[in-house]
């Protein structure tokens, strides 16, 4: 490291003070030269003459060893800036002057500490990001904007039976395959979630069948999200989780209700069936505590028939095993119908019930016995959770490429606090238990089913006290057809 405080500076200074010297010198001779008596100076102007040379060669010396002094300096400068351009942080420039130079040297020093910190840091970052990435319980595959993949951990290369993390920068359809959650068809490279969330920017979910030669299919659940940049899609990513087990237990609960409730239908019916005849009197007139008893038994066995039937008709849809047999419907008849078998429990209670159905609205792909459970199960609810007198109202409509369906009442409205579980199986408001006891928790989740089987949506407001709206949507083009093992009529 250099000594001096400033070398070139100093010469600076001594070329600065020999340029005045000179310049009193030069003035001097002028004076001489211009005076009356010449000759009586003329070694006074030999001296200064030679005074003039010297200066001029000190000059000459000085400026060049403040130019190469400098241009050593700035020579080095460049090289180890050179250096800093190149990522070599490793050296500092040994350089402690405190002029202009000597300031620069600092200033890349300190730029130099600072980018080795900050570089430190994102190393460190970078580890705990890769350390995070490979101890995830899922998998996590990031792929850029034309769907090569960029990124994967190890979960997933386990997860797919992929050979270490080749895969990188190959296409994410061509790297492995899916079939659809009941393993008939593979994917199209168009249809995969990965791909459609790359085309549309939309966050894609769903289970999907992953086939490994030789073993048994996974079923996958895949989660796949744009990752937008400027308002562009730059990338995405996927995230894998196996539910093979988790849809096994379904399967297996499923299964297990749909045994136990073909086994309690069967005695239930013929309790009802004996309790009918009880009550009609084919064993004899009863008395009025006996006729109480068998009522007390008959509406206890219908209850049970129900609960049995929405647990049929949730476990087969479930599995997959209703038949959907769409025809052109008309919803006005539909609903017309279905309000006309709950008229009964309308004038019962007093109620005023709105219906209206857009007249323009086409016949559309259903089946109506999974559609018509929707209307009843929704008009059963408002009916049962509205007071005496109040109102229902059913509005039928069109939206674009959708037919929207409302279901309103001022009734008794559900509870904030609760309203995030109403299409859970068995949940029932507290409020609602205080006033109707009777209730099996099922009709919602057996409806959120149909309708999101049929490519729809359901969703609703409520308010405790002023009442509860539903809507749902299905697509015009209608409900595809799928065939299956039985009908919800048949579970009835």
């Amino acid at each position: 490291m250099a000594k001096s405080s400033a070398p070139h500076k100093s010469l600076i200074t001594l070329f600065v003070i020999i340029t005045a010297i000179a310049v009193l010198l030069g003035f001097f001779l002028y004076k001489i030269l211009y005076s009356q008596d010449v000759q009586a100076h003329k070694n006074v102007y030999e001296l200064v003459a030679w005074s003039m040379v010297f200066v001029l060669l000190l000059i000459a010396i000085s400026g060049t060893i403040s130019v190469l002094t400098v241009t050593k300096q700035i020579r080095k400068l460049k090289d180890e800036a050179s250096r800093f351009a190149n990522g070599d942080l490793s050296h500092k420039i040994e350089m402690s002057g405190t002029d202009e130079v000597g300031q620069l040297a600092f200033a890349f020093n300190q730029m130099s500490d600072r980018l080795r910190a900050s570089y430190q840091r994102i190393a460190l970052e970078k580890q705990w990001d890769e350390i995070l990435l490979e101890n995830m319980g899922e998998g996590m595959i990031a792929l850029d904007k034309k769907g090569q993949i960029g990124l994967i951990n190890g979960n997933a290369v386990t997860m797919l039976n992929l050979k270490g993390k080749e895969v990188v920068g190959q296409l994410v359809y061509k790297a492995f395959a899916l079939h659809d959650a009941n393993g008939k068809k593979p994917l199209s490279a168009h249809d995969r979630p990965e791909m459609r969330v790359l085309h549309n920017a939309k966050p894609q979910s769903n289970v999907f069948e992953f086939w490994i030669e030789g073993q048994k299919p996974l079923m996958l659940h895949i989660n796949a999200s744009p990752v937008v940049i400027d308002g562009k899609t730059a990338g995405a990513i996927v995230i894998l989780r196996d539910v093979t087990h988790e849809r096994e237990v379904d399967r297996m609960k499923t299964e297990f209700i749909s045994l136990a409730s073909h086994q309690l239908r069967t005695p239930l019916s013929a309790i009802k069936w004996y309790t009918e005849m009880l009550l009609a009197g084919d064993a004899g007139k009863l008395k009025k505590e006996q006729q109480e008893f068998a009522q007390n038994i008959y509406d206890s066995s219908e209850r049970m028939i129900e609960l049995v039937s929405s647990l049929l008709n949730i476990s087969r849809i479930e599995s997959g095993r209703i038949i959907i047999d769409p025809r052109p419907t008309d919803l006005k008849q539909l609903v017309d119908g279905i309000v006309n078998d709950l008229k009964a429990k309308t004038e019962e209670k007093q109620q005023s019930l709105i219906i209206s159905v857009h007249k323009e609205l086409p016949k559309i792909n259903l089946d109506a016995r999974l559609i018509g459970q929707v209307f009843l199960n929704l008009l059963t609810n408002a009916i049962k959770y509205t007071p005496q007198g109040g109102e229902i109202s059913v509005f039928v409509s069109r939206k674009d490429d959708q037919i929207v369906a409302q279901v309103s009442d001022n009734g008794y409205g559900i509870p904030k606090q609760e309203q995030g579980k109403v299409f859970q199986k068995f949940f029932r408001a507290e409020n609602a238990v205080k006033v109707e006891t009777d209730g099996t928790g099922l009709g919602l989740y057996l409806i959120k089913s149909i309708v999101e089987s049929s490519g729809g949506k359901i969703w609703f407001e409520s308010a405790e006290g002023k009442g509860t709206t539903f809507w749902f949507s299905i697509p015009m083009s209608g409900m595809k057809a799928k065939t299956g093992e039985v009908t919800l009529d048949e579970l009835k």
